[in-house]
């Protein structure tokens, strides 16, 4: 009991905002690459964008029919058409066969450019043909069913502004502008090391004493949907030099690295003791359970992240320091998770003098938002975070939060799901 004393205990540890807060300082966006509107999907525009032309940069017809003068068909009637000569044909992707004069008229399909000279399509069914005429049985006004040039954008528009993450629409917008190469805040690579000599890949059964390895696994699902790149750099040893080796040797693909283990205050804490002399990387503990001892700084100029070594430990730390982190690093302006004020289902009790994000299933019912724990609070339970949808945030100060009051919940998937 006294070890868990002294593992609860809060007394000199950095709070939870101001960690977050040293590391925000000390990261951002990523110099921006211009890439193929594939790549550049989910990205997040580094410049404003302004049209060259106007979009549409020809009129077109919004219907099949015929183009005409307004004025030559502005008594029609079925009792007495307008009747037109009909002198050629313009089709979609083509420049149309001939110009409308008076009393002439140009059959036109949806899409296609209007030739000069006309000003208004009359529907194909308003319409009846005769040879090489056309009998108009209905008025239409200057305008009408002409799509104008420039009726989406005008030229010298702001198509997009900095800071706009790129979706379905953007991409068409742009595709449709001929930006095929925008410049962007591109997806950080994060290289992933896990330290420990007792770890073994997933696909290993593990001998007496040893794991296998969950962080990687877990870290790369976190970086995904974050929008990062993961780069697995796999198991490292609880050796200096082969820790070393590993991190050096991903300098040059790496954008940012996250390791898990090694930080805590044991004789084998190889990440410490790599990063004594290179690089510019702190060790501290963090008011908050599970995930108190802490790494960051930089490696070589890359942000570097370490992680303790417990998998719930691993996520609440990737959730509350790295993926905002990455989000910066990606140019985006929201950098945190939503959150939802709901009444606690059960008790929720831990440590008194650190925040506690305690595991949590949040749905909504009629009367608000409702969290229901997940399971036991041991940094070592990753089954109680795949049950759970969200973070209860349990404020220093309180060591109980009684069933049925209210807490800030950190909601890190859809509720629904």
């Amino acid at each position: 009991m006294a070890d868990a004393h002294v593992h609860d205990a809060g007394e000199g540890l950095v709070p939870v905002e101001e960690a977050r807060e040293r590391i925000l300082a000390q990261v951002a966006p990523l110099q921006p690459l211009e890439l193929p509107l594939q790549e550049a999907e989910g990205c997040v525009l580094a410049a404003d964008l302004v049209a060259e032309t106007d979009i549409p940069d020809f009129a077109s017809s919004a219907m099949d029919g015929f183009a005409v003068r307004a004025s030559d068909v502005a008594g029609a009637s079925e009792d007495r058409p307008a009747e037109l000569r009909i002198v050629g044909r313009a089709l979609i992707g083509r420049r149309p066969e001939a110009t409308v004069g008076g009393g002439e008229a140009l059959r036109i399909a949806t899409g296609a450019p209007i030739p000069a000279g006309a000003d208004a399509i009359v529907p194909i069914e308003d319409c009846e043909v005769v040879g090489d005429r056309v009998r108009v049985l209905r008025p239409v006004p200057e305008g009408k069913h002409i799509r104008p040039a420039g009726e989406d954008v005008r030229a010298g528009e702001v198509l997009l502004r900095a800071g706009r993450r790129l979706g379905a629409p953007e991409l068409g917008l742009l595709a449709t502008a001929g930006f095929s190469h925008p410049p962007v805040h591109p997806r950080p690579r994060v290289v992933v090391l896990s330290t420990g000599d007792e770890l073994v890949p997933p696909t290993q059964r593990p001998e007496f004493g040893q794991v296998r390895d969950s962080n990687g696994y877990l870290l790369y699902g976190a970086l995904r949907e974050v929008g990062a790149v993961p780069v697995m750099a796999g198991i490292v040893p609880d050796d200096v030099e082969a820790f070393k080796e590993a991190v050096f040797s991903h300098l040059l693909q790496a954008d940012a690295f996250i390791s898990s283990g090694g930080v805590s205050v044991g004789e084998r804490d190889v990440v410490k003791a790599a990063f004594f002399k290179r690089g510019d990387v702190s060790f501290y503990r963090v008011a908050m359970q599970p995930g108190m001892p802490q790494g960051f700084g930089h490696v070589e100029g890359k942000p570097f992240f370490g992680l303790p070594g417990n998998p719930v430990s691993v996520f609440v730390s990737f959730e509350v320091f790295i993926r905002p982190a990455l989000r910066k690093m990606m140019g985006r302006r929201q950098l945190y998770r939503p959150e939802v004020t709901a009444r606690l289902e059960a008790d929720v009790t831990g440590p008194r003098d650190k925040t506690q994000f305690a595991r949590v299933r949040v749905r909504r019912t009629a009367e608000g938002w409702v969290a229901a724990p997940t399971g036991g609070r041991g940094s070592n339970l990753i089954a109680t975070v795949s049950r759970a949808n969200g973070l209860a945030i349990i404020p220093p100060g309180v060591e109980t939060a009684p069933a049925g009051s209210e807490v800030r919940v950190m909601v890190f998937r859809p509720t629904e799901d």
